[in-house]
């Protein structure tokens, strides 16, 4: 059987909060969801990150937070799957439960908390000195107990509060009710895309593997994702694309496409435009001028 941990509580009943450290080759593979908020710091490692229905490339020092019920995934790039390999990849993670702060959030002094927390159902991407400034505090609170563990997080919600440096990551507020076996259909399809994208994809090979037909598998995944598979796939790609643009300089474009999955230069370039509003040249030229 799959291991799923959709709706697993991460508290213990004693607690308010809880701080767990992750190491380990590769982050988890489990498409899924639960009832807490959950502060997410990537301190090593690469990869995709599946948020509800948005897909985008994950780095060291990526900061992610998620109001509850929201499925999620951080899928390590390929490498951190090689037995042999030396690639490890950590992270930084903070759970708490909204319930035990509702009577608290309710009071005049707590007015901007329950706007943040209002705002994180939809989830929250943070950068800048924003992102450097809780990474910091997170590190700092793995070391406190008590009531000064309990201080301490209210300074990292403070400054969350008042800060600009964020990115939402849906339109709307994101509620899943997932079934276990509806978890384990999109952990099989995700981690699948995202150890094939490089290469063709049919899907008549990706709905096999639901044992579905082509047919019942696009309604699947359009119902449970909003979003078709090949829309997907192609998204998947970009993202690909968007990170290698970034930060492999001595790569030129068309080393890209293909590397990404793309079949023709020309193509690629309509596609990166479409889903990024820039062509690739446009969007490196961006991070050199940085």
């Amino acid at each position: 059987m799959k291991k799923t941990a959709i709706q697993k509580t991460r508290i213990p009943e004693s607690n308010i909060f809880a701080v767990r450290e992750l190491h380990d080759r590769h982050f988890d593979t489990t498409w899924h969801a639960h009832m807490e908020f959950q502060l997410f710091l990537v301190v090593e490692g690469t990869g995709t990150k599946f948020v509800g229905n948005t897909v985008k490339p994950f780095d060291k020092g990526d900061l992610t937070f998620l109001g509850p019920n929201i499925p999620h995934l951080w899928r390590s790039d390929e490498c951190y799957f090689d037995a042999h390999g030396e690639h490890t990849s950590r992270g930084l993670v903070i759970y708490f439960n909204g319930a035990a702060l509702e009577k608290l959030i309710e009071k005049e002094e707590f007015a901007q908390l329950k706007i943040l927390l209002e705002k994180v159902r939809r989830g929250m991407e943070l950068y800048g000195k924003t992102a450097q400034k809780t990474a910091k505090l997170m590190h700092e609170l793995v070391h406190l107990h008590g009531m000064e563990s309990v201080i301490h997080l209210f300074r990292i919600l403070d400054l969350l509060t008042k800060t600009k440096e964020y990115r939402l990551l849906h339109n709307d507020m994101v509620y899943y009710q997932l079934k276990d076996v509806e978890t384990n259909r999109i952990n099989i399809v995700y981690n699948y895309a995202v150890k094939h994208f490089r290469h063709k994809i049919t899907l008549e090979e990706v709905s096999a593997l639901l044992n579905m037909t082509p047919t019942s598998f696009s309604r699947y995944f359009t119902m449970k994702t909003s979003k078709s598979f090949s829309y997907f796939l192609t998204e998947l790609r970009i993202r690909n694309a968007c990170r290698l643009l970034s930060t492999e300089e001595a790569k030129n474009i068309a080393q890209i496409c293909y590397e990404s999955g793309f079949n023709t230069l020309s193509n690629f370039n309509k596609q990166f435009k479409t889903f990024i509003g820039m062509t690739p040249t446009e969007y490196r030229q961006k991070f050199l001028t940085l």
